[in-house]
């Protein structure tokens, strides 16, 4: 049986992914900073980190610890390389030294791209501090046996602490609350539920590299929020077009994360879906 550990998962996607490798049969420990984890470390610190990696020995360590505020990532740069830069540095120690062979599945973000079309991976452009720590967080996960996944996801979440994009577009449409859609900026998520079963065939079938792990034709956030209530017949009447240059973030944001996503697909013999048919998944 693969011992898979989980960082950070009672995240966003943690709280997914954990009931669901559970469900494949797989042995799953779940790493928490705090005391509702299987084991409970704070992974900055290499001795705590080194100490439940030794008494775990995983066969596969999913990373989904991060700090994923991009304001908060401009604001404290020491705060994002810590979590974002250090914690993988650590793992990958770890993996280095190991006496069995460990695989890191290791979750990056689309944040690093912000060019026309439907970007490749090569063609990264880092825009802000929260893609450059992600960037080289994916720079210390190479240096060991790895599938770093660039991605980004929507979906109902089952994390009492967090919502999803989704989430909030939906309960805000549903109360009737004032809400301003971007209409310039495009990305191509893919829904929680597709993401947690493609990372299950990535741990049944590790491949070493960096991939793109998104839906086809991807659409402006605006579009996906309109397309989105049309398919759960929500009024949109309160909610309106916009463009993310009137909003005064601390931090800048990229216009176009869009991924090409076809190496991920001839690497793990799957078909993704468009953007569309994602949403209209969350139906069902």
């Amino acid at each position: 049986m693969t011992k898979i550990l989980i960082m950070g998962a009672f995240g966003l996607l943690g709280s997914s992914l954990t009931p669901y490798l559970q469900a494949c049969g797989y042995e799953v420990i779940r790493h928490s900073q705090m005391s509702q984890g299987d084991v409970v470390a704070d992974l900055t610190n290499w001795d705590e980190t080194n100490s439940i990696l030794n008494t775990v020995s995983p066969d596969v360590i999913v990373n989904l610890v991060a700090c994923t505020d991009v304001d908060e990532c401009e604001r404290s740069p020491q705060k994002a390389y810590l979590l974002n830069v250090r914690i993988v540095e650590h793992l990958a120690k770890w993996i280095q030294q190991a006496s069995h062979g460990c695989h890191l599945v290791h979750i990056s973000t689309d944040m690093i791209y912000d060019a026309e079309g439907c970007q490749q991976e090569h063609e990264i452009k880092l825009s802000n501090y929260y893609g450059f720590s992600k960037y080289a967080g994916e720079i210390a996960a190479s240096k060991v046996s790895s599938t770093i996944l660039r991605t980004n996801f929507f979906g109902p979440s089952s994390c009492a602490s967090r919502t999803s994009l989704s989430d909030w577009l939906i309960q805000s449409l549903r109360n009737a609350q004032q809400i301003k859609v971007f209409e310039d900026v495009r990305f191509s998520p893919l829904s929680i539920q597709r993401l947690i079963e493609l990372l299950e065939l990535v741990i049944r079938k590790p491949q070493r590299g960096v991939y793109n792990l998104g839906s086809k034709e991807g659409m402006s956030k605006a579009e996906f929020a309109f397309s989105l209530a049309e398919e759960l017949n929500l009024s949109t009447e309160s909610m309106k077009r916009d463009t993310s240059d009137k909003i005064k973030f601390t931090a800048y944001r990229p216009k176009n994360m869009c991924m090409d996503s076809s190496y991920f697909e001839k690497v793990f013999g799957v078909c993704l879906p468009t953007l569309k048919e994602e949403i209209k998944s969350l139906e069902s």
